[in-house]
């Protein structure tokens, strides 16, 4: 069973056709190694090998990995041999042939699934193996990779630093999220904003009202007084020698004709089921009519004919031999007797007059043969012909059957559409005869005098009784100056209560990032705005206060090594780390790498050299 590995030692390395070793090379590691050499000697290759083994990518991550073939090679391999924490020595082995991968744990074939999870995730195991992986390669992207790994702060930690007031604020409330929580006050404050600026309005307007509220008060009992005077006139006319019986009897029944066509049920086909299975029954009977095969019955007299044909032809063959081969002296192989010059001619005329008799039984049988045939043939041409007379009919059978199936779907259709028609006229019939019914007497001018009336009485008793509401609103004693006190003091609760959720945010922020403590590097995930308590996602990064793009290559190299070091604290394990022109850093002052250690020097002219030290920490770059 695969188990995450906590621990990691490289002991050795040995890698074939991989980058700038065509030939097999072998190097063996200690606590230290120094990895010496001129530039193209293959320094950086060691630390590709080992990032390669290990991730399936190179030192600095990428997909290219055809570039780490030697020459126009299309094979390599690269063979790791590490200890865990149990010092258990183990080999794992990666190779790959053109663009198929093959890896090996002590000789078992696993994924790269398997090898996750027993070093973590790519980008987690580079950012610790290379100094600059976390910043040249992930970038912003790094930040999520923290994040996912960061502590979750105890509820109760973060209450304990707030202060007294904020801490007994937060304890009256509960809440799952304080970003959803603060996003809840910040809604129900804007709320609270919304309807001062009503009651606001609300006020301003009273106020003017105030003014003319009599006014139109009067107005509109007046407007409403001689509207309702006009449409009794109207109604009185409409009605005025109306009977309207006989077109209550021909709107009753016309109704009653809408309903029954309504409640109708759709127009279905005539006789369609039985068309189906007609027509379903008569394809399967046209497709095994044209699947049967003509089933000779001269099939077995023709293949026992050419048998004994056959067999007459190698009897002939063998006589002919026979024949050729007879010589005086030797043994007759039908009589058993020595051939002499006297017998010779005599039995070479018996094997003739024998030859002759099978060629004379060979013609028999060819002709019979050829009658069996010919007969096999008009067998074969009626069948065939019944078989275009049967399918032809059934061909024709299943075309009619079809053509009355879409005649009784054509047939339904227009029924129904006839249905919808007659339903569509019914109804403009009867929207007609209630319109004759309304207007009565009234000519067409009247009858829309009366609806506008009718309109107009409605609008003005509704704001008659608005007005009549306000006044009864004013009586209560419910005034807006009393509503926007008690918004304005609930604003004032909110506004603390939020004020304190940003604190307690800020404080779980702090918490949570003093996992990210550094010497002289520093990471910010987060910022909170502190006037609305909003937690903002933010990526900076920086040593000694400075951004990284602005510090020297030896001042990378160190902001480098002490994430390195933050990633192996935050995952609790112990794996090596690859330094790459450590002759750029004069001294490494700002941590102490942890775990396993590899130098790489460049030396001008030197070959490849690998020296195993005992474990030190790397002071300063000689």
């Amino acid at each position: 069973m695969i188990q995450p590995v906590k621990r990691l030692r490289i002991d050795a390395l040995r890698v074939q056709g991989f980058k700038g070793f065509a030939e097999e090379r072998s190097f063996t590691f200690g606590p230290m190694s120094t990895i010496i050499g001129s530039n193209g000697e293959g320094k950086s290759s060691i630390a590709d090998a080992i990032a390669f083994a290990i991730t399936g990518v190179p030192f600095f991550g990428g997909s290219k990995l055809d570039q780490l073939y030697h020459g126009k090679a299309r094979e390599l391999a690269v063979s790791l041999t590490f200890s865990d924490e149990t010092g258990t020595q183990r080999q794992l082995c990666r190779k790959r042939v053109r663009d198929t991968m093959e890896i090996t744990l002590d000789g078992l074939r696993v994924t790269q699934r398997d090898l996750t999870l027993m070093f973590g995730e790519r980008d987690l195991f580079l950012s610790m193996f290379n100094p600059g992986y976390f910043i040249h390669v992930l970038g912003s992207k790094g930040r999520d990779l923290l994040i996912r790994y960061l502590p979750d702060v105890p509820h109760e930690q973060v209450l304990a630093q707030l202060n007294g007031p904020d801490r007994a604020l937060i304890e009256g409330h509960s809440f799952l999220s304080a970003e959803a929580f603060a996003k809840q006050l910040r809604t129900e404050l804007a709320q609270l904003e919304r309807d001062a600026i009503y009651l606001q309005g609300q006020r301003d307007l009273a106020a003017e009202q105030a003014e003319t509220a009599a006014e139109q008060r009067e107005q509109a009992r007046q407007r409403h007084t001689a509207l309702t005077q006009r449409r009794r006139e109207l109604e009185a006319l409409r009605d005025t020698g109306f009977d309207g019986s006989d077109l209550k009897e021909r709107l009753a029944d016309l109704y009653a004709r809408y309903s029954e066509l309504q409640q109708e049920p759709p127009a279905e086909p005539e006789n369609l089921a039985e068309l189906a299975g007609q027509t379903g029954e008569t394809l399967q009977e046209l497709e095994r009519r044209r699947a049967e095969c003509f089933q000779s019955q001269f099939t077995q007299a023709m293949s026992d004919t050419q048998a004994e044909l056959e067999a007459l032809r190698r009897e002939a063959l063998r006589q002919k031999r026979l024949a050729a081969g007879l010589r005086p002296g030797l043994q007759c192989p039908v009589c058993r007797q020595t051939v002499t010059e006297a017998t010779l001619p005599e039995l070479k005329a018996e094997l003739e007059a024998s030859l002759q008799a099978l060629a004379g039984q060979g013609q028999e049988k060819i002709a019979q043969l050829q009658n069996l045939q010919e007969l096999d043939g008009k067998a074969r041409a009626v069948f065939q012909q019944f078989q275009q007379e049967d399918t032809g009919a059934l061909q024709a059978k299943l075309d009619q059957l079809r053509e009355q199936q879409q005649a009784a779907l054509t047939a339904a259709k227009e029924a129904e559409e006839h249905r919808r028609q007659e339903l569509e006229r019914l109804h403009s019939e009867i929207q007609n005869t209630e319109l004759d019914l309304e207007h009565g007497m009234l000519s067409p001018e009247q009858a829309d005098e009366l609806y506008q009336i009718q309109a107009e009485l409605t609008t003005l008793t509704a704001q008659l009784d608005l007005l009549e509401e306000q006044d009864r609103t004013e009586a209560a004693g419910t005034s807006p100056e009393d509503r926007l006190a008690q918004i304005e003091t609930e604003r004032k609760e909110k506004k603390r209560l939020l004020a304190a959720v940003g604190g307690y945010i800020s404080k779980r922020v702090n918490l949570s990032l003093s996992m990210l403590h550094m010497n002289r590097t520093a990471i910010a995930l987060f910022e909170v705005v502190k006037s609305t308590g909003e937690v903002k996602d933010t990526f900076r990064f920086t040593y000694e206060d400075r951004p990284y793009v602005c510090l020297s290559g030896a001042e990378q190299i160190k902001a480098g090594l002490e994430v390195a070091e933050l990633v192996k604290g935050l995952l609790g394990v112990d794996y090596p780390i690859f330094i790459d022109d450590i002759e750029r850093v004069a001294v490494i002052d700002n941590v102490r790498p942890s775990g396993q250690i590899f130098l790489a020097r460049m030396i001008k002219g030197a070959p490849l050299t690998v020296q195993a030290q005992p474990a030190a920490a790397p002071a300063q770059a000689a």
